[in-house]
């Protein structure tokens, strides 16, 4: 994706723009995201719900989530975000300092949040176009005074975001089944699901084993390919369409797995649903 010049990537504060469409890839938020989409399309998948972002909406992630995203530049002009990271040592001080406590209270709080800015979350992201206009960049001591206003600005726009923004809980053992079945296509190593299952690799595979009763490589493969077959047998859609989606590499690799596993291939059984159809 070419880049515009004046984006910046600053710790915690950053701005992009590109012009050119980017396939879907994988990635681990590690810690709360804050972002507004200024202009083009941000397509992001959390475990099966696929979303399209607009121009003009913005968006709370929650931390140690997986994801898909897709950058999508629009005819009349580049993909443009800003966005915020709120780190988890960060907000601790600023807990520790303002005397914030959790109250306990259950939030239901959704991984993906879609928010409708308030005046001062709306003034936030306002504030940054002035430095993007003038290719300027944020000295330290600006950053940290926006990261305190990102916090303030999630105060207001909804008072039970204090205790979904200060949770410092670690992850726990979560089901397995659960997990898996909601996150089998991102392409990542398995000591990340094993991270973000609450377990170490060893008891991660031992757990996986006695589940599915079979390894988590086997498995994947298994379950990736189920869905391509499920997708293309369903809709419109050619092999071409869906292999990135579903966490392979590469189309060869997936017509591979495919063939190894149906006996036929991807594009054999697209004909024949076609014709059924």
């Amino acid at each position: 994706m070419q880049v515009d010049p004046r984006a910046f990537y600053y710790p915690n504060v950053a701005y992009f723009s590109g012009t050119s469409k980017e396939h879907a890839r994988e990635e681990f938020v590690r810690e709360h995201v804050l972002c507004h989409i200024i202009a083009g399309e941000l397509r992001f998948t959390e475990a099966e719900k696929d979303t399209i972002g607009k121009a003009g909406e913005t968006y709370l992630f929650r931390r140690n989530l997986l994801l898909k995203c897709e950058k999508r530049p629009l005819p009349e002009g580049p993909f443009k975000i800003v966005y915020f990271v709120l780190e988890n040592g960060f907000l601790q001080q600023y807990a520790l300092k303002h005397g914030i406590k959790r109250t306990g209270i259950h939030t239901d709080h959704k991984p993906v949040l879609f928010l409708d800015p308030k005046p001062a979350l709306k003034g936030l992201i306002q504030s940054i176009y002035p430095y993007v206009e003038a290719g300027k960049f944020f000295s330290k001591d600006m950053i940290q005074h926006k990261l305190v206003e990102a916090i303030l600005a999630l105060q207001e726009q909804d008072e039970q975001l204090e205790d979904w923004l200060f949770d410092f809980q670690q992850l726990g053992k979560i089901d397995l089944y659960d997990f898996m079945e909601r996150n089998y296509m991102f392409n990542v190593p398995m000591t990340k699901f094993a991270e973000l299952t609450g377990r170490s690799l060893s008891t991660f595979q031992r757990d996986f084993h006695r589940i599915f009763g079979m390894n988590a490589t086997r498995w994947l493969l298994k379950r990736r390919v189920q869905a391509a077959y499920e997708a293309l047998t369903s809709g419109n859609k050619m092999p071409v369409d869906i292999y990135l989606d579903l966490g392979f590499e590469d189309l060869a690799h997936f017509s591979r797995s495919f063939k190894n596993e149906f006996g036929f291939s991807p594009s054999q059984l697209t004909v024949k649903a076609r014709k059924a159809g």
